[in-house]
């Protein structure tokens, strides 16, 4: 190696030093998981997802037993018709009250208990419709939908299942956000605080440098470190279409320093 190429690469070390802080040991997590659970009673039909699956936003994943919801629609909704027949009639009945008055043939009280059944028979028929859409609302329920792109990380249920939405220990399906991951390094509480949200950063997976940002810095312990208690640090990256990345694997993560401006 010639002396102009040992001096250039020294520089470049003595670059990346200024820049970068010390490299640090983290492992790749999912950035946000959500646990899906069943909004209502009901007993699973069919579960159309396997863990490891990537799905799309507003792919179905899981069904419930759609009958009894859509028995309670259909009686809702003859108790709309119902209701809406009564508050026509009432208000034919109130035209008529109201002419009769005009001529002087009926009493103020009558008038007036015509408009009273008027307004029951608009609070009965505005109830049934509301139980209506409460009922539409419940068939809806009955299927979970992915709330976005991402990959079924847990899978708790199977056909056949009973469900009972007051005593769901555990989601029946957890989705982890396929585009982004973190990078989780565990830093002690004497440097956790050299550290800010939005800060620079780059992780090195297999080889390849990505760049990042760090995302979140924990408030509650990770473990115990040789140096004292430590913290999660987590540096957010984006996951390339068809790009496999899974937890757990080892990477390493570089933070960008920021330059102190000093002022005078």
């Amino acid at each position: 190696m010639t002396m102009k190429k040992i001096i250039f690469s020294l520089l470049l070390l003595m670059l990346h030093s200024m820049l970068y802080a010390e490299p640090l040991r983290a492992r790749l997590e999912w950035a946000h998981v959500v646990e899906l659970r069943a909004f209502e009673n009901g007993v699973v039909e069919q579960v159309n997802v396997l863990e490891g699956q990537y799905v799309k936003q507003g792919e179905l994943l899981l069904t419930l037993d759609p009958r009894d919801y859509a028995i309670a629609v259909r009686s809702v909704a003859a108790r709309v018709k119902e209701t809406q027949a009564k508050h026509d009639k009432r208000q034919r009945e109130h035209g008529w009250e109201s002419e009769l008055y005009e001529r002087g043939l009926i009493s103020d009280n009558e008038l007036q208990d015509a408009r009273v059944a008027l307004l029951q028979a608009e609070s009965e028929m505005e109830a049934a419709q509301a139980g209506l859409a409460k009922a539409q609302l419940g068939l809806e329920r009955s299927v979970l939908k992915a709330p976005f792109d991402g990959v079924i990380v847990a899978v708790r249920a199977w056909k056949g299942q009973v469900v009972l939405k007051a005593l769901q220990k555990e989601a029946l399906i957890a989705l982890a956000e396929g585009r982004k991951m973190v990078a989780r390094a565990r830093v002690s509480a004497d440097h956790v605080d050299e550290y800010r949200s939005g800060q620079a950063a780059r992780v090195k997976i297999e080889n390849q440098w990505r760049d990042g940002v760090i995302y979140r810095i924990g408030a509650v312990s990770e473990g115990v470190l040789e140096s004292g208690i430590a913290y999660a640090v987590d540096t957010l990256i984006e996951v390339k279409e068809n790009e496999v990345m899974r937890p757990g694997q080892f990477c390493i993560v570089e933070i960008k320093k920021e330059i102190k401006r000093e002022t005078r």
